[in-house]
């Protein structure tokens, strides 16, 4: 079973690699990141944050339910934003304020390598790009306009990156 990295873990800065092998291993790594992710409370969660470095992401949909996202790219940005209290599974007990495009049209293959289009606003959309961005290794702290909680945490967790840098 796969276990949550944690940040500052190099994993969660590199760019992940696209997935071109849609076959059983690829049904199974999905199947059991969703199962992590629910059983962090979470509502989505990227390969690299598994320590997997692939294009992949799974999406909540309540009830054990997850939609995949392979290979996806973000094909069109709103000019309209909005602001949400994020939080992250790699960055336990930090939350903050992030301002990002309201609607975005996504491209993307499911498990079986069928090419996807879709519109989401709102909530949806706002998950996909936190997702997206793990794949770019991008964390949301790095788009915060504000932390709400954990800024002690976050810190110290910077503090220990810099020490590793010396």
């Amino acid at each position: 079973m796969f276990k949550i990295a944690k940040y500052p873990d190099p994993i969660l800065r590199k760019t992940a690699k696209p997935i071109s092998d849609f076959n059983d291993e690829l049904k199974k790594m999905a199947s059991d990141m969703a199962e992590v992710m629910y059983e962090d409370d979470g509502i989505g969660l990227a390969a690299p944050q598994v320590s997997k470095s692939l294009r992949l992401i799974v999406i909540g949909l309540g009830h054990g339910d997850f939609k995949t996202y392979v290979n996806p790219e973000i094909t069109f940005f709103s000019k309209e934003k909005t602001k949400t209290d994020e939080g992250c599974l790699s960055l336990p007990k930090i939350f903050g304020d992030v301002i990002r495009p309201k609607k975005i049209h996504v491209k993307y293959y499911d498990l079986d390598g069928q090419v996807h289009k879709e519109k989401l606003k709102g909530i949806d959309s706002v998950i996909l790009q936190h997702e997206v961005d793990h794949l770019n290794g991008i964390l949301f702290i790095d788009r915060v306009e504000k932390i709400n909680q954990g800024q002690e945490l976050l810190d110290a967790l910077k503090k220990q990156l810099d020490e590793q840098a010396k």
